[in-house]
């Protein structure tokens, strides 16, 4: 969950925005967003000294659910970052999309930009801490839990120089973190789950119970542990209480806890994971509570971010009510959905463990000043508002110099590109759908790639058969 990375963040950031990591040193975060955003609205942001402090402010953003002002902000940044040099644009700029994916629940997308940092050996160590715990919840959240283990055992080795110390106690949080989930999953009643059998084979890198339960309680109770920190810590132990009663109350508290403090951004994530964590003790009433609230039209459930968990929720929630049809159908929904998200990451090619980030040899076809563009265009394919002007002025360069250098260099336009792109993942899905026995529209897929207009669609795999 994203309090542990906001919480390292804050301790990585320090000096660098004193005002917001103090205020969330004390939880207030309310008070730490509408703090950050003032002095960002007067300019005092924006020296190259507290470079960060958009960044920490964009963060906060997100937990509260304001995605848009977010994406704004990180926006800005990209000047403060260029005016300190090109790796700061590159390493900080890859955390702050890295941070957007995560909250926006696109994890194999968010960890090719957390590999962007943590594979680079040229990245301050602080960063690299900070983007190898993100990497290791995107693998988690992709189901590859042994691979988030060894990216977490790895964050915590770069913990042993001495200015990285102080993000020990994180990085070994978000170990414990996994860990937690995984035995989560290790329940008889969550056996069903997609992402179990993964979960399952840790073998020896599996902590039992009471050890998890132990290391849990130890850095909760550390001194040095910060408040924010301390208060997911808690949530994870409430979660592991065998007792069904304890662990309503455990999720309960949390969900009061995050609406108090106003993190609205993360109260879907925690709805999911208390629903699991009830479901696991047969506290089929008390999921049912906690799920429901996202459960819309079906419709509205197969578009959210957290779609295949909630999904499964409702089909354990339906069988325990004998609506076994309702639940089966819930169930191949999850599978089907969780079968994307492992398609996607294995279209990404995540090259979690080490080494470098995967590199796409089309792009490296352009001059360097124009990979950016081949890269920004890949990773908002999904975006409707996708434009040649837009791209344009993220690079700086006119229209007619970015059309010219895709056209000599690649054979196609922005444009022609951006169509092919998007008609190749439009019909990667629905070959998934079909091999998985699942039924989808194909304008319904189309929509998920930036394309909501049935003549449109049309046009696009008509220009692109002709290419082709």
């Amino acid at each position: 969950m994203l309090i542990s990375l906001l919480s390292l963040s804050c301790q990585r950031i320090g000096q660098g925005a004193p005002a917001l990591a103090q205020m969330l040193q004390n939880l207030q975060i309310k008070e730490a967003a509408a703090t950050g955003r003032r002095r960002l609205e007067r300019g005092q942001a924006r020296d190259a000294a507290s470079v960060e402090e958009g960044a920490l402010l964009g963060r906060i953003l997100l937990l509260i659910g304001q995605e848009e002002i977010a994406a704004d902000v990180f926006h800005q940044q990209l000047k403060c970052y260029d005016a300190v040099s090109r790796s700061t644009v590159r390493w900080h700029s890859a955390l702050d999309q890295a941070w957007m994916f995560q909250h926006l629940r696109k994890p194999a997308r968010a960890a090719a930009c957390w590999a962007i940092v943590a594979n680079d050996h040229e990245s301050p160590a602080p960063l690299r801490v900070e983007a190898c715990c993100g990497l290791a919840l995107s693998l988690q959240a992709q189901g590859q839990h042994a691979a988030a283990l060894v990216v977490a055992h790895r964050a915590q080795s770069l913990c042993d120089a001495p200015d990285t110390a102080g993000l020990a106690g994180h990085a070994q949080a978000v170990r414990l973190e996994i860990l937690a989930h995984a035995e989560l999953l290790h329940a008889d009643e969550l056996s069903d789950h997609a992402f179990a059998e993964p979960a399952r084979e840790l073998g020896r890198d599996r902590l039992p119970a009471d050890a998890l339960l132990a290391q849990l309680r130890a850095l909760e109770s550390d001194a040095a542990t910060p408040a924010l920190l301390r208060a997911r810590l808690g949530h994870l132990i409430g979660l592991q209480a065998c007792p069904a009663t304890a662990r309503q109350e455990a999720v309960a508290a949390f969900s009061r806890w995050l609406r108090q403090h106003g993190l609205a951004g993360i109260d879907g994530e925690a709805r999911v994971e208390g629903g699991l964590a009830l479901l696991a003790v047969r506290a089929v009433p008390a999921a049912r509570e906690m799920i429901l609230p996202l459960a819309g039209s079906e419709r509205e459930i197969e578009h959210h971010p957290l779609a295949s968990d909630i999904q499964y929720c409702l089909s354990k929630i339906h069988m325990n009510e004998g609506r076994l049809g309702e639940s089966l159908r819930f169930y191949k929904r999850h599978v089907a959905q969780t079968m994307r998200v492992v398609h996607q990451a294995a279209q990404r090619g995540d090259a979690p463990a080490g080494g470098s980030a995967p590199q796409d040899t089309v792009g490296l076809r352009l001059p360097p000043r124009y990979r950016a563009a081949y890269r920004y265009i890949i990773e908002h394919l999904q975006d409707a508002s996708l434009s040649v002007r837009e791209i344009a002025g993220r690079l700086g360069v006119t229209e007619r110099a970015l059309q010219l250098a895709f056209r000599n260099h690649l054979g196609m336009t922005p444009a022609e590109l951006i169509r092919r792109e998007r008609v190749r993942r439009i019909e990667g899905e629905m070959e998934e759908a079909s091999a998985t026995g699942g039924r989808v529209h194909m304008l319904e897929v189309a929509s998920r790639w930036g394309i909501s207009n049935r003549s449109t669609l049309s046009n696009a795999f008509k220009l692109s058969s002709a290419r082709v």
